[in-house]
Formats: structure tokens, sequence, C-alpha cells
């Protein structure tokens, strides 16, 4: 204590007020910790920059489901940015995070990778499980992994991570995109969990008339009220080997609806092919929501 307030006399007011202030600096809003100071000052009143981080960090742990009896592997990326500042960030919880889809690097790197290119304030968790995607992903399944995500894995990271609760993303392509968009018709009649729900190039053929009921059930429910969320369907436009059809059919089945409140969104990326167009396609979604 005695040395503590030595420092004090010799460093000055302004001193003082610098270690208040990042004393004061915790991590608000669900966690996270405290954030790195800008510079720091010793006790002859020189003030030093601090090196701030250049790169993210990724951490990965297992976590076992009540709701479904499987076990995820989950990886969370935090950006550089994160440690630097207090403010909560948007969450992108991306499906088929351990999945590769013949590229060189798993979807949950793949997305790391842009989101460290363009700089993005925003935390990425990848999902596991691919293997259980037709069980996981499809109705009624993924009912249950619904409740995995909300009840379990969403209220996890927001313990440990600054994350904002109104500014959860929910992505998935192929069948987990089947997940992100069937989850906005579990949720909007009731109580949204995701704001924004990503969905690209989603195998609606393999559930057709499930998803379809489930939508129309959302609609009845809704009864006109307000539908505060976005949805984007993205597709690449060759219907050879894409799932255009299916996705600009339900594109075209809920623009018919005119919900109040649904920012609802088409994005065609043509020539990019089933799985490849993923990327250009999570990069736009990206670059509409959280910007730059």
């Amino acid at each position: 204590m005695k040395a503590l307030h030595s420092l004090l006399r010799g460093a000055g007011a302004g001193a003082l007020l610098l270690l208040l202030l990042v004393a004061g600096c915790g991590g608000g809003g669900g966690g996270g910790g405290a954030a790195i100071p800008l510079a720091t000052t010793d006790a002859t009143g020189t003030t030093t920059p601090v090196q701030q981080p250049t790169s993210g960090r990724v951490v990965s742990q297992s976590i076992k489901s009540a709701k479904t009896g499987a076990t995820y592997n989950v990886e969370v990326f935090i950006p550089a940015s994160y440690d630097a500042n207090s403010d909560p960030y948007p969450t992108i919880y991306a499906l088929d995070g351990d999945a590769t889809f013949n590229l060189s690097e798993t979807r949950f790197t793949n997305f790391r990778s842009i989101l460290e290119k363009r700089g993005t304030k925003a935390i990425l968790v990848g999902i596991g499980g691919t293997v259980r995607r037709q069980e996981d992903y499809n109705l009624p399944g993924a009912i249950a992994y619904h409740d995995f995500l909300s009840l379990e894995l969403i209220p996890l990271i927001e313990a440990r991570y600054r994350a904002d609760p109104k500014k959860r993303m929910l992505s998935g392509l192929s069948t987990s995109g089947n997940l992100a968009a069937t989850a906005l018709f579990l949720e909007g009649a009731k109580e949204l969990v995701f704001s924004y729900f990503i969905s690209s190039e989603a195998a609606f053929w393999q559930q057709l008339q499930d998803v379809e009921a489930l939508e129309q059930k959302m609609f009845d429910s809704l009864a006109g009220r307000p539908l505060p969320a976005t949805l984007i369907l993205a597709q690449c436009s060759d219907e050879r080997s894409c799932n255009t059809k299916y996705v600009h059919a339900m594109y075209t089945r809920m623009a018919a609806r005119n919900y109040v409140g649904l920012n609802l969104i088409e994005t065609y990326f043509p020539a990019n092919g089933h799985a490849n167009m993923d990327l250009p396609a999570f990069e736009d979604a990206i670059s509409r929501i959280v910007g730059p």
C-alpha cells in the first residue's frame, strides 16, 4: 500500500486518472474481462503506447447437449479488436463449422479468414457436428437442435464473452441452410432468439412439405404482428448444380406474405457452384449486416 501511495505521489493527477480509468474498464454485457489500455504512464509521468494485438485468437471446447444427446466441438474466434475496448460484439453462429465441403479449410476457418481480412468486429462461433447434419438440421430433429442452440450454447457463449444479444446471426449452407431458415419459422411466432438468418443454398427439397407447413404456422400465428428479423436467402444461379429452384420458390412464397418488419433479401452468386458460393455469400451478408 505504501508503495502504491508513493507511486501515485510521483505520478501526479494525470497518472492517477489514467489508473482509475484502466481499473474501471470491465467486460460489460456478458463477461470477457477488462480491455487492454491504449497507453500506460510510469512514475516519471512518461506515457507509453501499449502494443495492441494484430490477430485474433481461437478458443476450442466440447459441449455435451442434454437436448440432442450429442457432443459438439465448438470453436470461438475472438477478433484482435475485442481486447482493446469493452463494447458488446455481434456474434455469428456458423453451422457445419467443421465441414470442408471439398475446400481446403473448414467452414469456420474460411469464415474466420474473411472476418480477419475485413477487420470485422464480430465474434464467430463455429459449431461442429457435420456427421449429424441430416438429423440435426432437418425436421423433426431440428427442434431439439434449435433448443441446443438457444438454451445451451448461446447462454454459454454470452456468459463468457461480450456477445451482443441483439445482434445474433445464424449461418448455414445446404442442409444447414435449412436450419438457418427454419430457425426463423420456429422462433417467429414466439420470441426471436436470432436477429439475422443467413441461409445459403438451402436444400429445402429434403423436407419441402415440413418446412412449408412450419412457415405457414408462423404466418398464421403472427396474424399480422411484426417480425423484426432479417432473412437472407442466398443461392447460385445454375439450376443444374444448385438449389436455385427451391430457394427462389421460398423467397417468392415469403415475399407474397408481406411480413411486417421482415427484411427479406434474395442474393445470387453466378458460376460459383453449390458449395463455393458459400464464401462470397457470407462476405456479402456480413457487409450488409455488420458493415466494413
